[in-house]
């Protein structure tokens, strides 16, 4: 019995001794998989949206009116309207709807 207590005092002093820094410094202990996690994120979201010139708006308005989704006079200003067909346009295609375009988008709105 006297064994256990000491096995057990001896974790608890493990356990102090690190995590006493972090509470020093009234923050918590760092962990090592929430990093990785945010750099994937990171990464997953910034490679599939690239900026496009006025004139590859104005290509994928035409192609968003050519469907029916856009209604106007394409002009290459994505604005709320462009945003709304582009989100109707990914939703009867089965894609993920945030309207933003894609290079991938645009091919196929050109085609």
């Amino acid at each position: 019995m006297n064994k256990s207590i000491r096995t057990i005092a001896a974790s608890a002093l493990l356990v102090a001794i690190a995590v006493a820094p972090a509470l020093a410094q009234n923050t918590k202990p760092a962990t090592t998989a929430a990093p990785a996690k945010t750099e994937a994120k990171a990464k997953s979201t910034t490679t599939h949206h690239v900026s496009m010139s006025k004139d590859q708006y104005k290509a994928a308005q035409e192609g968003l009116a050519k469907g029916g989704y856009f209604k106007g006079a394409p002009n290459g200003v994505w604005d709320k309207a462009s945003t709304s067909a582009m989100k109707a346009w990914q939703k009867a295609n089965k894609m993920p709807v945030n309207g933003k375009l894609t290079a991938e988008e645009l091919t196929k709105l050109s085609a």
